[in-house]
Formats: structure tokens, C-alpha cells, sequence
């Protein structure tokens, strides 16, 4: 094989690789990012899928008007924030750049004083209430983790993987106030499954009764059809039986 025909093999060899590893679309690769950023995110459902982006895209747009108002109010704020972005300064650090090191500093008895010491107890007062919500989860994560394991050992599931399902499909989506279609279909099925099945044998036992009231019937006096005026018709002679009354014909029920 001469350099002309290796060459011309190795393009070939580089065409097909390069189609055999087609990269995705605009359209494809946002469609596969908000799948995994947006629970729930279905782009097969054009009008729900539009219905989740309008309303991240409107929190996002209140989030953003309140920190704009914020800042407007005292542009250090803005110096502060972008100094902790970049990475240029600390929290504390940016603070004392840009209100010095005693802006917490007032005289007792002043409104500054009074404002200072009351966001003090605000921040004590959801310190504790963080703490207790911790201590309150870890203890009934101990009382249910027996429970999960009994449940999952039954089922044949992975805890793990079962806990990580329960977090993504309805935790997260309900801590988050993203409440799709889905989740809350699912919702309303575990709210109404036993009604569901009560109703459905209640069903069943109703229209088996019907059948077999009407087999009864058909087998003790016939469909009610007329068979025939003028005619003779063949009949095997049956033992004569007891005539059953309608409380007879009621207890097959």
C-alpha cells in the first residue's frame, strides 16, 4: 500500500470514527442539564416542561431583585459580596475592608445598640432551633433505620439506593416547593390507595353477586324467551323438584 492509499484510509478511519461520535446538540445537551438540575423535567411534555422554566426563571428573577434592592440600599454591601466571590478576602475580612473593624461597635442605650443586640438573639434563637431539628432528625433516623431495613429486606431493595429514591422523587421536591405532575400524582394514589381497593372488592362482590343471581335464574326458569307457538319441542324429563322461593334464589348472593 502506497503513502497515497494509507493516507486516504486513515481520513476514512477518522469520517466514520468522528460520526460514530457524534456530539449532541444545543438542543440535546440543555435538555439532558435540566433533566438533572430540575426534578421532574420531562422535554417529551413541551407545556410542563416550559411550565417548571418559567417558574425557576421567575424565583431566580425575585432572588435577584431582592438582592439588587439590598445592595442599592448600601452599595458595600456589593464591595463585600464580590470580595468573597473572587476569593480576594474572608467574610471578616471584607466586613472590616468596608465598614471598619467597629462597625459592630455602639454606645449601650442607642437604637444602633438596640438593632445590634436584637439580630444577636435572632441569630442564638436559630442556632438553638437548628441544633434541636438536628438532634430531633438523628433521633428518628435511629428509631427508623430498623424499620427501612426490615421494609427493604422484604421488598429485596438496596436501603441505600431505596433512601436515595425517596429523597429525589419526594423529600427534595417538597423541601424545595417543586411540585411536579408526577409527584403529585404518586401522592394522590398513596393518599386514596386504600379507598381504591375497598372500592374496587366492594365492585367485585356486587357484580359477582349479579352473575350469580342470573345464572341462578337462566338455570331455574330459563332466559324468558318464548319457544314457539304450534311447535314440539324435545325435553328431557327432569325429576320434579321444590319450587325455590326468592329467599332461596337471594342466598347464592
Amino acid at each position: 500500500m502506497d503513502k497515497e492509499e494509507m493516507a486516504k484510509t486513515a481520513a476514512e478511519q477518522e469520517t466514520a470514527a468522528s460520526e460514530t461520535e457524534r456530539k449532541p446538540t444545543n438542543k440535546e445537551r440543555f435538555n439532558s442539564m435540566m433533566m438533572e438540575r430540575m426534578q421532574g423535567f420531562n422535554p417529551d411534555d413541551e407545556e410542563g416542561a416550559y411550565g417548571m422554566l418559567i417558574d425557576d426563571y421567575t424565583k431566580s428573577d425575585e432572588q435577584k431583585k431582592i438582592l439588587s434592592d439590598a445592595i442599592n440600599q448600601d452599595p458595600r454591601l456589593a464591595q463585600v459580596l464580590s470580595d468573597i466571590v473572587s476569593g480576594k478576602r474572608s467574610s471578616g475580612n471584607a466586613l472590616v475592608r468596608y465598614y471598619g473593624r467597629d462597625f459592630l461597635s455602639a454606645e449601650e442605650g442607642t437604637p444602633e445598640y438596640d438593632d445590634i443586640a436584637a439580630a444577636e438573639e435572632e441569630r442564638k434563637k436559630e442556632a438553638e432551633e437548628r441544633a434541636a431539628r438536628e438532634r430531633e432528625y438523628k433521633s428518628n433516623m435511629d428509631t427508623s433505620a430498623p424499620v427501612i431495613e426490615q421494609f427493604c429486606k422484604k421488598k429485596g431493595y438496596d436501603v441505600d439506593e431505596f433512601l436515595d429514591k425517596v429523597w429525589d422523587w419526594v423529600a427534595s421536591p417538597i423541601l424545595s416547593g417543586r411540585y411536579t405532575p408526577e409527584l403529585l400524582e404518586m401522592m394522590d394514589k398513596a393518599f386514596n390507595y386504600d379507598t381504591d381497593v375497598s372500592d374496587a372488592l366492594k365492585a367485585g362482590e356486587v357484580k359477582g353477586r349479579n352473575e350469580n343471581v342470573n345464572k341462578m335464574r337462566n338455570d331455574k326458569i330459563g332466559d324468558g324467551l318464548p319457544t314457539g307457538l304450534g311447535t314440539n319441542t324435545k325435553q328431557t324429563k327432569k325429576p320434579k323438584q321444590k319450587q325455590e322461593t326468592i329467599l332461596d334464589i337471594a342466598k347464592y348472593a
